[in-house]
């Protein structure tokens, strides 16, 4: 197709261009502006531009080059699109450019999308608010735009549905986007789009298109939602009829609705992790922030009974328990449960059976320590959906993390409670544990038992050999004892050769069987290698007694009696040293 430097479409057709709802330039082949219909010529004025004369990409884009793929450059090419925005005063214009070749001139199709980037701009706005947890909105439109080189094609470059319809509403001509938009059109009315078979009773048009020009209707069917504008003909016979579909920007204003009602509910969420945080930072009692959490803290995010354990450091131990909404019985259950063997030991998820808690739905969460430790179990009444337990886990998580913390602080102090020589515990930390024991025997009737040992002819060793095979004798049964103990014993000791193993969850038959144990299995075959290259025979002398026989405070008492008869029948076989 041969170019020309400068083509006039005629008055008719210029008419009718001026009466199309979106924004259109004509630019002679060397992408000078020869043409601006009203739409357009209002970009620009409101922009304070002046497009007529100047080269398209210059007037649209600043540039002093022509766009890269320019359709000008040379015959053939596809259509371009591209986007820019004005700057106006009273705000900034989005538009999409689309440049097409037509009787040898750049056709440019300017359609104002400032309202949708205002709606989807408010949207983002929004979906920030929820931190990046909402839908990322998109807009898509629909443009079908071909290459024409008559007025029917210049329609169908125009992204909207265009019909062009006599006084009677009768279709005279419609672009392609009309069967995009309405792919079942029937009829040869414009109201048949809608299923209609009469005209819209509060359609603008029914006492003229002069009238209703500029006006806008909505039309609702078959779950979409488009817009109507109005325009008078150029001829002044009939009219012009825009077609756009906004379902999406009315589910977008929906969105933002319930959006906002939902930053509503989490900002609230927000302040109350705030508050928490603030107060976990600046209250150092562990109990004052477990009853925080219950009192203040859990009530706006769930309704009902709800009970807090914290696991101790020691193995079958609990270090703190709260909970609101139960009898003391039935907390008494629940907590006795925490410190059984299974559960001490997770071998399961660290969840308590369904049995064991008062109501018939529940819910438990797990509190995890920052390096995934399971450091305690929040319980709640009722069941709970997705959404809510994850708002809760949002508080849980630096709940779990805050009492961590505390039972590490609780470890570096259990370090200065251990024995030098034989990495055993000494006698106070054996005297805090006793009492817990104690505590459990009397308030859950958890029985415990005490072992007390006593290394034989440790003075023999010590003066035929020294202090230091003497030290290696009393670390030999220090290493035995250790290694037949549970996770959740203790063993200390508590003098020069004298050790005390706390068995917990035991009777006295139960420390017998530990002790025949102990005698059968590890201290018959147990030697000490001497310096003349001789072993020495490894003997304790052991004595038990459990709260199932006997009180609590005699335990030690008990044991230690039975400890010295075994000594007695032991130097009854062996010679005594001095």
């Amino acid at each position: 197709m041969e170019k020309t430097d400068f083509f006039s479409p005629d008055t008719e057709i210029q008419a009718l261009l001026h009466a199309v709802q979106t924004g259109v330039l004509l630019c002679s082949g060397g992408c000078s502006v020869t043409f601006a219909n009203s739409v357009a010529q209002d970009f620009f004025s409101r922009a304070g531009l002046d497009a007529i004369g100047q080269p398209c990409h210059k007037a649209l884009f600043g540039s002093e080059a022509r766009c890269e793929g320019c359709p000008a450059e040379r015959a053939g090419l596809e259509g371009k699109r591209q986007a820019i925005t004005l700057k106006a005063h009273e705000g900034d214009i989005y538009l999409k450019v689309f440049c097409q070749i037509w009787q040898g001139q750049c056709l440019l199709t300017l359609h104002d999308v400032s309202q949708e980037i205002s709606l989807l701009r408010r949207s983002d706005l929004d979906r920030k608010e929820l931190q990046a947890k909402n839908i990322l909105l998109e807009r898509r439109r629909r443009l079908n735009q071909e290459e024409q080189q008559f007025l029917t094609q210049i329609m169908d470059n125009l992204p909207e549905a265009l019909l062009a319809v006599d006084e009677n509403f009768l279709v005279q001509r419609q672009n392609k986007a009309v069967l995009d938009l309405f792919p079942r059109q029937i009829g040869g009315h414009c109201y048949a789009l809608f299923g209609k078979s009469a005209p819209c009773p509060d359609c603008p048009a029914q006492r003229g298109f002069s009238e209703a020009n500029g006006q806008k209707k909505s039309h609702e069917t078959g779950g979409r939602v488009y817009t109507e504008i109005f325009s008078v003909a150029p001829n002044g016979k009939g009219g012009l009829l825009l077609f756009r579909d906004i379902t999406r920007q009315v589910e977008l204003i929906g969105q933002i609705r319930g959006q906002r009602e939902e930053i509503a509910s989490k900002n609230k969420v927000l302040s109350l992790l705030v508050d928490f945080g603030i107060y976990m930072q600046k209250e150092a009692g562990i109990k004052e922030v477990a009853g925080y959490f219950l009192d203040a803290i859990l009530p706006d995010l769930h309704a009902g009974a709800a009970g807090l354990i914290i696991n101790d450091i020691r193995a079958g131990n609990i270090w703190l328990s709260h909970q609101s909404g139960m009898t003391t019985e039935e907390w008494k259950t629940v907590t006795k449960a925490c410190m059984s063997r299974d559960q001490q030991r997770f071998k399961s998820d660290g969840l308590l059976a369904d049995t064991v808690l008062p109501w018939p739905n529940s819910t438990q969460i797990p509190l995890m320590g920052a390096q995934g430790q399971r450091v305690g179990l929040v319980l709640l009444e009722g069941s709970i959906n997705q959404e809510a337990l994850g708002i809760l886990r949002l508080v849980t998580e630096p709940l779990g993390a805050y009492f961590q913390n505390q039972l590490l602080l609780r470890q570096l102090e259990e370090k200065a409670n251990k024995d030098a020589l034989t990495g055993l515990f000494n006698r106070g930390y054996l005297t805090q544990s006793l009492e817990e024991e104690q505590e459990k025997f009397h308030g859950y009737g958890i029985h415990h038992a005490l072992v007390l040992g006593d290394v034989n002819q440790l003075k023999k060793i010590n003066d035929q050999y020294g202090h230091e095979t003497g030290d290696r004798l009393i670390v030999t049964v220090a290493e035995a004892l250790r290694s037949t103990l549970r996770n959740t014993d203790i063993a200390a000791r508590t003098g020069g050769d004298e050790f005390i193993v706390l068995l917990t969850n035991s009777t006295d038959e139960d420390a017998g069987a530990f002790i025949e144990r102990l005698q059968t299995r590890v201290f018959s075959s147990l030697t000490l290698p001497l310096p003349d290259g001789s072993e020495f025979p490894v003997t304790v002398s052991l004595g038990k007694a459990g709260t199932d026989k006997h009180p609590p405070e005699v335990l030690a008492k008990e044991a230690d009696r039975q400890m010295y008869a075994a000594k007695e029948r032991f130097y009854a076989t062996a010679s005594r040293y001095r």
